[in-house]
């Protein structure tokens, strides 16, 4: 069914954030502390981007939602910041000084309104799917919040059906148009009794998807990245052997609010592991995969969860795989001695394949040492794979819909780095953050408010209204 027009936004002086990581945060409290409207649109159901699954953050190992959780709530309060979560963009028209943008907001199948975030549905709920939070190595119910610190702290519902049309859209308990048997496990929709006792009534299950238009003055794109899923591309054994991770994976394993609550365990048989190998530049620069650049964070995040790993336990024996070092931050090559102090050893070279153990469930890495040109091999408990930094699914999409460019690579194309940096061939709209290629936090938060403030200055100059004035 398509959906109707159901609500018009017309704020006068406004811009428009896609995104909701740390720098469509930063970019929103920017473009809003200067008196102006700020729309954050994401397609998930809470803002926080990447950041808010990070442990810690480089190089100086604080913690990730520590620093970005605060930023959330300000957006979440802030009188000019409204948040358009579970929603997507779907036609943009108009120029600099008045985009008219249609949204597709996704139901939810709760009334906004209503929820208080309590989690007793999410209890009550029978049905446990694959964590998109947890990369796919924890679990969340068919009922949930994406993550405890989740802004806005409403729940949403998946509909759980992925082969057909619900005649009721989105009710576990609607009438289908295939023969499917996730419907069935849950009957009697417990989610519905739960929040009823607790005198809420929130539950929705009826939901449309709506549409929404809103008319800003500029927009500003920061959609973010992908991790690279190498399957079938190296010969790793990801995705075949269970103790090979990615390095997101990792992240939440680490994470105090991740599955395993911080405790280190390996996928095989949750045993703490004792000899951990990270392998660098997986899928980068690789023919094979189609990614011809360098990841650029992935030496410093691999550097972070090493040295992290020996702050739990200093037994713990960590080897790093790599052909080149990259330092392109401040302080990340001290990071690297830091590294190599607490007992991090680096080995330049690059593995040829992982072997399983059939009985332990042991990798064993064969690889090439560049410096000594002799083959190695060494027995790892677990073997962590950092990927590379993709573009986001949708940008084509996108792209499309706001008549922008996509480089070489698929990432967003400014109209002139050096001249005109963070801007689009399209005047009003701008680009920051990783949705131009791989970034760090500071950087992107930075360029997020470069963004903002050229966001900002093409609706002044759009009006002809001297700055000031």
């Amino acid at each position: 069914m398509k959906p109707e027009l159901d609500e018009i936004l017309k704020p006068k002086e406004a811009v428009l954030i896609i995104g909701g990581g740390i720098s469509g945060i930063q970019a929103a409290l920017d473009v809003a502390d200067r008196g102006y409207k700020a729309f954050i649109l994401d397609s998930s159901p809470s803002i926080g981007g990447v950041m808010a699954s990070l442990d810690k953050t480089f190089p100086t190992n604080d913690c990730s939602i520590c620093i970005e959780a605060p930023k959330m709530v300000e957006a979440l309060r802030h009188p000019n910041i409204e948040l358009l979560t579970y929603c997507e963009v779907r036609q943009v028209e108009g120029s600099v000084g008045n985009f008219k943008v249609t949204i597709l907001k996704k139901p939810r199948y709760v009334d906004e309104k209503k929820c208080r975030g309590c989690g007793k549905c999410t209890e009550a709920c029978p049905i446990t799917l694959s964590s998109e939070f947890d990369y796919g190595i924890g679990n969340r119910k068919a009922v949930y919040l994406p993550f405890p610190q989740a802004v806005p702290m409403i729940t949403t519902i998946d509909p759980l059906c992925r082969k057909g049309e619900y005649r009721k859209i989105g009710s576990c308990i609607g009438t289908c148009l295939t023969d499917c048997s996730q419907c069935r496990k849950c009957p009697i929709a417990k989610c519905v009794q739960a929040c009823h006792d607790e005198g809420c009534d929130a539950i929705m299950l009826w939901q449309r998807p709506k549409k929404i238009e809103i008319e800003v003055g500029s927009i500003i794109v920061a959609n973010g990245f992908e991790v690279l899923r190498p399957i079938t591309k190296t010969n790793y054994g990801y995705g075949v052997h269970r103790n090979v991770i990615l390095a997101p994976q990792f992240e939440r394993i680490q994470c105090a609010s991740g599955p395993t609550r911080g405790r280190v365990s390996r996928p095989s048989d949750n045993e703490h592991p004792k000899k951990i190998a990270w392998i660098q530049c997986v899928g980068s620069m690789d023919m094979r995969t189609g990614v011809k650049y360098c990841s650029k964070i992935c030496c410093a995040y691999t550097a972070k969860e090493a040295i992290i790993t020996k702050e739990h336990d200093p037994d713990v024996e960590t080897y790093i795989f790599h052909t080149q070092l990259k330092t392109y931050g401040k302080g990340f090559w001290e990071y690297f001695q830091r590294a190599k102090e607490v007992g991090v050893k680096y080995i330049r070279g690059r593995p040829a394949e992982i072997k399983e153990d059939p009985k332990t469930k042991d990798l064993v890495i064969e690889y090439e040492d560049l410096d000594t040109s002799k083959h190695g091999e060494i027995r790892v408990d677990l073997v962590v794979l950092s990927t590379a930094i993709i573009p986001s699914k949708g940008n084509e999409e996108l792209a499309k819909i706001l008549g922008i460019e996509l480089d070489e690579c698929g990432f967003f194309k400014e109209k002139e780095p050096f001249s005109s940096p963070l801007e689009t061939k399209v005047e009003g709209i701008f680009l920051c953050g990783c949705c131009m290629g791989p970034r760090d936090i500071p950087e992107s938060s930075s360029e997020a408010s470069a963004a903002a403030a050229k966001a900002v200055s093409s609706i002044i100059r759009a009006k002809g209204v001297k700055y000031g004035s």
